[in-house]
């Protein structure tokens, strides 16, 4: 596992290959992150990489917001529930020099309270699959001001998992069982 473009592009990453095969943690393909940040970097509405502050939600490794810092992100916030989680992304993080631009919280997503800082420009998600959380996710973003109707999402999911949600579809790619969707508010 590495990082694909930007400042540290060909870096290596952590990841516990033990708990990827019990089915843990499960670490985005280089060729499906690869994808996803091309989507991103060119969407019609300009990239909203450069100086966001990203979410990266069950975050595993830390991967995704490491990549999205890499590329021009200014802030990423580390969500997962797992104590191997946490210790693989704040070694990746540490690994890349990038403490002072993240920030780690060891929380179950569904219990995230009122947001009293500012409003996030980016959201990478990728809940369990099978699990049906995404829609959950948003919704419990959006009541409690972590983003707004500026904000882009990006859903990793399972292929037959069912989404609904009031936000537009910009984009979707399907990866063998993989899914993504990038999302806005209103038309695009």
């Amino acid at each position: 596992m590495r990082i694909i473009g930007g400042k540290w592009k060909k870096r290596k990453l952590e990841c516990s290959f033990s708990l990827k095969n019990q089915g843990l943690i499960r670490p985005t393909a280089d060729r499906v992150k690869e994808s996803i940040f091309n989507i991103v970097e060119n969407l019609s509405t300009g990239n909203p990489l450069k100086g966001a502050r990203v979410l990266d939600l069950f975050c595993g490794t830390g991967a995704i917001g490491l990549e999205a810092l890499s590329r021009g992100a200014q802030f990423c916030h580390f969500f997962d529930n797992s104590r191997e989680a946490k210790r693989l992304t704040q070694e990746n993080v540490r690994k890349l020099g990038a403490e002072d631009d993240s920030l780690f919280s060891m929380i179950n997503i569904l219990n995230l309270s009122q947001n009293m800082g500012r409003v996030n420009d980016l959201v990478f998600l990728d809940p369990p699959y099978g699990k049906n959380m995404g829609f959950k996710t948003i919704s419990i973003l959006q009541k409690n001001g972590w983003v707004n109707e500026n904000t882009t999402f990006i859903l990793e999911k399972e292929v037959k998992d069912h989404f609904n949600s009031s936000l537009t579809i910009v984009d979707q790619r399907i990866y063998g069982g993989t899914e993504i969707n990038i999302l806005r508010y209103g038309q695009i």
